[in-house]
């Protein structure tokens, strides 16, 4: 019995849940009366398909996504003197207390930039919606290159 193996068995059941709570089989409309159950089986799913999507793959073009919290990057410039970050430390949900996650480091793409670095070189994207977000779900989904550079950047829950 591998991780792999386990993780797979478990979308199956999710996907199954999510099926039964479901009144299409697009499974994209709750049945009435189980919008909160359709609505967690939905985030399992999702979940479950990002850990399966970690595991690596022999092709050279994969991404893999990951899901967890920013748990800080580095800074650098460029060499005009333009503010760069590097570095990202990503700790991945591993479903423990989420200090207790899987420390991974990965290099930060150009077209994600704006995540750290605003236009002012101050605070980008990151800083901002991490404030406003304070006290609720700090989630992040990245997707990462098979050469371990983050190319794209997401929260994983909306919050209102």
């Amino acid at each position: 019995m591998t991780r792999k193996m386990i993780l797979s068995n478990k979308l199956e059941m999710a996907s199954h849940n999510l099926m039964c709570y479901s009144e299409n089989y697009l499974m994209d409309t709750p049945k009435a009366g189980y919008e909160e159950q359709h609505k967690e089986a939905a985030a399992e799913v999702e979940i479950l398909k990002a850990w399966l999507n970690e595991f690596h793959s022999t092709r050279l073009d994969s991404t893999r996504e990951f899901i967890g919290i920013i748990n800080g990057w580095g800074w650098s410039r460029t060499y005009d003197g333009h503010p760069l970050a590097a570095g990202l430390r990503f700790e991945v949900d591993t479903g423990d207390y989420y200090t207790h996650g899987d420390v991974r480091i990965f290099d930060i793409a150009p077209e994600v930039q704006h995540w750290f670095v605003g236009e002012d070189g101050n605070y980008g994207k990151y800083d901002i919606e991490k404030d406003r977000r304070y006290g609720r779900s700090q989630l992040v989904k990245i997707t990462v290159d098979s050469i371990e550079r983050v190319r794209r950047i997401e929260w994983a829950f909306e919050e209102e």
